[in-house]
């Protein structure tokens, strides 16, 4: 199986074999001028099964997703699918709807902070610390009305809620359509953690230079409702 995409000057190949998975990626720095020849870094490490599986999937069914992934620091580290998306015995946030597709593999859409804290313990700490992360009950302690009132249910989940984040509940094993999906800064997870790592980069790059654009603020800080 054999997945191409071509991003500007940089080139991404993903070969996924029997005995593991193979990225060749060529890659250009920003500051260097175009004429220079593409530098080529090629990696080859053994995955698990279970994790080929996500790639070979999704490499058909959402090639965007396997190619963003292909192009992250993630994929260079042979982080997989399931590191973040994996969830064990005892979390309550099964995505069911995947297990139609695959009974083996436990998964949920989710991914909080307190995943992303395997990893990155200093950064998630200084997040749940920051305004951004409690956005959400900032606003409601603000304005009751956000929580209990508005007009309807489309203002709340496309207006505040779209950058503020909203509380994600399960019922019966599925996600409530009317707080999932949401990549809100001030997001409430199933697992308690507060927040969305992606709200600023982007899955499924996760680009810290994204992160660092002003066009990243601009989201939610040009918007209709909050000009500064």
């Amino acid at each position: 199986m054999k997945l191409s995409k071509r991003i500007g000057t940089a080139a991404v190949v993903v070969v996924v074999s029997l005995t593991g998975v193979c990225m060749s990626i060529a890659a250009q720095s920003d500051s260097q001028p175009p004429s220079l020849q593409l530098k080529e870094y090629r990696i080859e490490r053994a995955i698990s099964k279970e994790a080929k599986g996500c790639i070979e999937c999704h490499a058909e069914q959402s090639r965007g997703i396997v190619a963003d992934w292909a192009a992250s620091r993630h994929a260079h580290a042979n982080v997989t699918c399931l590191d973040c998306h994996g969830v064990g015995p005892a979390d309550t946030d099964v995505s069911k709807g995947h297990l139609q597709f695959d009974k083996e593999t436990r998964i949920s859409a989710v991914v909080s902070p307190k995943d992303c804290s395997r990893c990155h313990p200093g950064e998630a700490a200084q997040y749940s610390k920051s305004k951004h992360a409690n956005t959400l009950e900032l606003i409601w302690k603000i304005d009751p009305w956000l929580n209990h009132g508005m007009n309807n249910e489309i203002e709340r989940t496309t207006g505040c809620f779209h950058c503020h984040g909203t509380v994600v509940k399960l019922e019966g094993g599925r996600f409530d359509k009317q707080a999932w999906p949401n990549v809100g800064v001030g997001r409430i997870n199933p697992d308690g953690s507060k927040g969305s790592c992606s709200s600023c980069h982007t899955r499924h790059k996760f680009s810290l230079a994204e992160a660092r654009k002003p066009e990243a603020c601009g989201q939610c800080h040009l918007g209709p409702d909050h000009p500064q």
